[in-house]
């Protein structure tokens, strides 16, 4: 009777364990995201034309090859405003929107915590002078950093990036570098 007992009391004991106990789940395989932040240049256009600090806004799908290594398609958005000095002081406003391709590498992988990665791509910008109605796309690249905190499949995302493209219409020629900082939510399915 007491060896039944004792086994009773060790299964009670043992089962909130088991059931505490982390279930595996499958791979995250895809990673949805959506961030919204900022935007700004490194330097001017001519030491007469001043980038404004604008706003930006993202979307981006990733498929995970390897779990530290996934590809990602990137739609970015930016607003940015240019203030002219000279004989008549303009504001133009100008829209930039970026198409990239990316390849992540993830220091610890999604089943981390806090996970920190790098990225860097190729892709396309489409620049558009809100004022002449005009726009120009060109080919350009990106690299970055940022870092996910997971909550399983829901996570929260910080990352900076460099987009690098040659603005050459509009009366300046420059290699531009344009820094998108932004915050977002991710979702793994």
């Amino acid at each position: 009777m007491t060896t039944r007992f004792v086994l009773l009391g060790l299964l009670i004991a043992a089962s909130p364990v088991t059931a505490q106990q982390p279930q595996s789940q499958p791979p995250q395989r895809w990673i949805l995201g959506a961030n919204v932040g900022g935007s700004s240049s490194s330097s001017d256009l001519q030491s007469t034309a001043d980038w404004k600090t604008g706003f930006s806004a993202g979307a981006n799908v990733a498929y995970r090859v390897e779990p530290k290594f996934a590809v990602r398609a990137d739609a970015n958005y930016a607003k940015n405003d240019l203030s002219t000095t000279g004989t008549t002081p303009t504001t133009t406003t100008f829209d930039k929107t970026s198409l990239m391709g990316n390849a992540v590498w993830d220091v610890k992988g999604r089943e981390s915590r806090l996970s920190p990665y790098l990225l860097g791509g190729l892709g396309a910008v489409k620049v558009k002078d809100k004022t002449l109605s005009e726009s120009f796309s060109q080919f350009g690249g990106d690299v970055g950093l940022g870092a996910d905190y997971n909550l399983g499949r829901l996570g929260l995302r910080a990352e900076g990036r460099d987009l690098i493209y040659k603005f050459d219409h509009f009366g300046y020629n420059k290699t531009q570098n344009d820094f998108i900082w932004q915050g977002g939510l991710t979702i793994g399915l």
